[in-house]
C-alpha cells in the first residue's frame, strides 16, 4: 500500500512526528520525536458539561438494579428486559462508564436461560443483538452465544430478508423492523469477530427487505418514529453509511420529527425519553457528533426529564414494562457520550476522498478536565499530533492506494483516557465492496453478495459476475481461472447486491460440487471496466467443505490491543506463491477457507510497519489452524 505523503512540518513542540528517527515510510522524511504534551496545555480547551455523564452513570446503576430485581423476581428472561440493559452496559463499557462486573455478571446469567417468554424469534433476535455489542465491547468469553444465536438467525430469515417477529408489543418490542435490524447487528459481530464470510450474505438480505419497507416512508408524521429508528439502525448494521440516499432520507425524517424542546414523540404530541433516547442514539451511530445541534438538543431533554432515582417516567402506556423500556432507551441515548466528544469537519464517513481534504477537529472533554492532545491516524499511523483540543490538517490523499482506508481521530484528557472517532474512507475507483460468497442450504445455490458504494454519478453502469472453474492438478494451480462457467449482471445501483447460481455450466448440465472463482466487476456507463475483485468458495455444504479442505484464522493486534482493521493478509505456499489473500476485519481478524493441507506462510502486510510472518500446519476435518500475530 502507498504510504502518505506527509504534508506538514514540525512548527512548534506541540507537533509530535511520528516514527523514532530510525523509522519512517516512502516518501516521508524522517524527523526526530518531539516533546510530548502536557495537561497544562489543555486548560484553556472549551469543557463540556460534566453532569450529561453523571446523568449516563446514574441511569446505567438504576437499570443494572431494576433489571436484576425483575431477574430475580420471574426467574426468566424477558426479551427487553435484559437484552437492552446488555446493550446500555456494553456501549457505557466502551464509552468508559464505570461499570460493576456483578452487572454484566448477572445480564450474562440471565440471557444465558436462553428464550423463555413472549415469541421464540423476536427472543432470538433480542439475544443475538445483545451479545453482539457483548462481543464487541466487553470481551469475546461469550463468543459461542453470539454465533449460536446468529446461525439461528440464519434459519429465520425469510426470503424477502426480514426476521419476522412473533411478539408485536408496542412500544416495548417493535415488530419485524426492530427484529431485522436486530438479526443485522447480530451478523455484522458475527463477522468481525470470524471473518467469515457467510454472515454476508444475509445482511445483504435483511438490507434489501429495510431499504424496500422504508422507501415507503412519506414525511407524514403517521409513520411510527420508532420504524424509522429501527430501519435506519438497520441499514448501519447491514453496512450502509450516511453518504448514501436510504440513510440520508431516513435521517432528514428523524430531524424533522424533533420537537421544538429537543425530544422525540412515539406518539404525536409531546416529547418522551423514550422515543428521543432511541433517536439519539440511532443518529449517533449514523456518525453524528455530540456537539451537532440535533444531538445536543435531544441530550439535554434526557438530562433534564430524569428522576431522582435516576429514571424516566415520561411515557404512559398499556404496555407491561413499557416504564423500564423507556429508561433503557434514554440510558442508551446518554451512555453515547464518551470521556471525550469530537467533533470534524470535512471527513464524512463512507465518502470517496478528494485529492486534498482540510480537516478541523475539535474535542471536548466530558468529565470537567481538558484535552490533552489530538491525533490523526490514517491506517494506524499516526500522521499529526496537536497539543490541546484543536487539530486543522490537509490531508493529501494522491499517494493513497486504490481502495479503503481508515481514519482515526483520537482525543487524549488529561486524565490519559482515549476517545476515538473512526472515519472508513475510500479512494481511487472503488465502488464494489463486501465481496463474499456462500453455499445457501436452502435454496442449494451458491450465494454472490456485495455491496455498491458508487456516487449517484456512476450509478448508470452495471454490475457483473463471472464464474470461473479452477485449474487442477499441483498445488500451484488450484487458485488460478480455468473456464468461465457463468455470467450474470445488474443495474449499477448503490446499495447491496445478491446473484444466485444454482451450479449449472453455461451448457445446463450441474457441475460438481468444489471449489469456483466468483470475479465482479464495476463498468461504466461507457462500458469500461474501473474495478475488479475475485474471491474463491466452495459449492457445497459447509459441512463438505470442512472435511475436503482446510481453514486458517486469526486476529492482527496493535500494541494498544486493538485489533488492526483493513490490513492485508496473505496466505503463501510453501513455494512462495500467494495462494489467497485477504483483508481484517474491523477487529482485525481474518479468515481463509477451502485450503489445501499442507504447510504456509501466513503473511501480514502494512505500509509503515514491519512485514509480519507465521508459519501453519493446515489439514481438513480439523479445528481452523491459527495465526495472530501483533505490532
Amino acid at each position: 500500500m502507498t504510504a502518505l505523503h506527509r504534508a506538514f512540518t514540525l512548527a512548534s513542540l506541540c507537533a509530535v512526528s511520528v516514527f523514532p528517527a530510525s523509522r519512517g515510510w516512502a516518501g516521508a522524511p524522517l524527523q526526530p520525536v518531539a516533546k510530548a504534551c502536557v495537561s497544562e496545555s489543555a486548560k484553556a480547551v472549551t469543557k463540556s458539561d460534566p453532569q450529561i455523564r453523571s446523568s449516563a452513570s446514574r441511569g446505567l446503576a438504576f437499570l443494572a438494579q431494576s433489571s436484576r430485581e425483575w431477574t430475580e423476581q420471574h426467574r426468566c428472561f424477558g426479551c427487553h428486559v435484559q437484552a437492552v440493559t446488555m446493550e446500555a452496559l456494553s456501549v457505557g463499557k466502551k464509552h468508559q462508564y464505570t461499570i460493576a462486573p456483578t452487572d454484566l455478571a448477572g445480564m450474562v446469567k440471565a440471557l444465558k436461560m436462553g428464550v423463555t417468554a413472549g415469541g421464540h424469534t423476536t427472543g432470538v433476535a433480542f439475544e443475538g443483538s445483545a451479545w453482539a455489542r457483548y462481543d464487541q465491547w466487553v470481551g469475546n468469553n461469550e463468543t459461542n452465544e453470539l454465533l449460536r444465536y446468529a446461525q439461528e438467525l440464519l434459519a429465520l430469515q425469510n426470503k424477502e430478508g426480514a426476521i419476522p417477529d412473533d411478539d408485536r408489543r408496542l412500544p416495548v418490542t417493535g415488530g419485524t423492523l426492530e427484529t431485522t435490524f436486530q438479526a443485522a447487528q447480530t451478523w455484522r459481530q458475527a463477522y468481525a469477530r470470524t471473518a467469515d464470510e457467510k454472515w454476508l450474505s444475509p445482511m445483504r438480505r435483511a438490507e434489501h427487505f429495510l431499504v424496500q419497507q422504508s422507501a415507503s416512508f412519506g414525511s407524514e408524521k403517521r409513520v411510527y418514529i420508532q420504524d424509522i429508528n429501527f430501519a435506519l439502525l438497520g441499514l448501519l448494521a447491514s453496512g450502509v453509511t450516511r453518504t448514501e440516499a436510504s440513510a440520508q432520507r431516513l435521517i432528514k425524517l428523524l430531524i424533522d420529527r424533533q420537537n421544538a424542546d429537543g425530544g422525540w414523540s412515539l406518539d404525536a404530541g409531546q416529547s418522551d425519553a423514550f422515543a428521543t433516547g432511541q433517536t439519539v442514539y440511532a443518529l449517533k451511530l449514523a456518525g453524528h457528533s455530540d456537539a451537532d445541534l440535533m444531538v445536543a438538543k435531544g441530550i439535554r431533554f434526557l438530562v433534564g426529564k430524569q428522576g431522582q432515582k435516576g429514571e424516566w417516567q415520561t411515557y404512559r402506556s398499556h404496555q407491561s414494562g413499557s416504564e423500564k423500556a423507556e429508561t433503557m432507551w434514554a440510558v442508551l441515548g446518554l451512555v453515547t457520550v464518551d470521556v471525550a466528544s469530537l467533533s470534524v469537519s470535512g471527513l464524512t464517513d463512507g465518502q470517496h476522498v478528494e485529492p486534498k481534504m482540510t480537516l478541523s477537529v475539535s474535542a471536548a472533554d466530558n468529565q470537567g478536565g481538558g484535552i490533552k492532545q489530538l491525533e490523526l491516524l490514517v491506517d494506524d499511523r499516526v500522521i499529526q499530533t496537536e497539543c490541546g483540543g484543536k487539530l486543522s490538517y490537509t490531508l493529501d490523499t494522491t499517494t493513497l492506494e486504490s481502495g479503503k482506508h481508515i481514519i482515526d481521530l483520537v482525543a487524549l484528557t488529561d486524565k490519559g483516557q482515549r476517545s476515538v472517532r473512526r472515519f472508513t474512507v475510500y479512494a481511487g475507483d472503488v465502488f464494489l465492496t463486501e465481496l463474499g460468497a456462500q453455499f445457501d442450504d436452502k435454496s442449494h445455490a451458491s450465494v454472490v453478495s456485495l455491496r455498491n458504494i458508487a456516487p449517484v454519478s456512476e450509478q448508470a453502469g452495471s454490475v457483473e459476475l463471472e464464474l470461473y472453474s479452477l485449474k487442477s492438478g499441483s498445488s500451484d494451480g488450484k487458485n488460478e481461472a480455468k473456464d468461465r462457467i457463468f455470467v450474470s449482471s445488474k443495474k449499477g445501483q448503490s446499495g447491496g447486491l445478491s446473484f444466485s447460481w444454482n451450479g449449472q455450466g453455461s451448457d445446463g448440465k450441474a457441475l460438481p460440487v468444489g471449489r469456483y472463482l466468483a470475479k465482479v466487476l464495476f463498468r461504466d456507463a461507457a462500458g469500461k471496466v474501473r474495478q475488479s475483485d475475485s474471491t474463491i468458495f466452495f459449492h457445497g455444504s459447509e459441512v463438505t467443505q470442512r472435511a475436503q479442505f482446510a481453514e486458517v484464522e486469526g486476529q492482527i493486534a496493535l500494541k494498544t490491543g486493538s485489533g488492526s482493521a483493513n490490513t492485508l493478509v496473505e496466505l503463501v505456499d510453501k513455494a512462495g506463491r500467494v495462494v489467497q489473500s485477504t483483508r481484517t476485519t474491523e477487529q482485525g481478524n481474518y479468515r481463509f477457507k477451502s485450503v489445501d493441507q499442507g504447510q504456509y506462510r501466513v503473511r501480514v502486510r502494512k505500509a509503515g510497519f514491519d512485514s509480519l510472518e507465521q508459519s501453519v500446519q493446515a489439514a481438513p476435518a480439523a479445528a481452523p489452524a491459527k495465526a495472530s500475530m501483533s505490532w
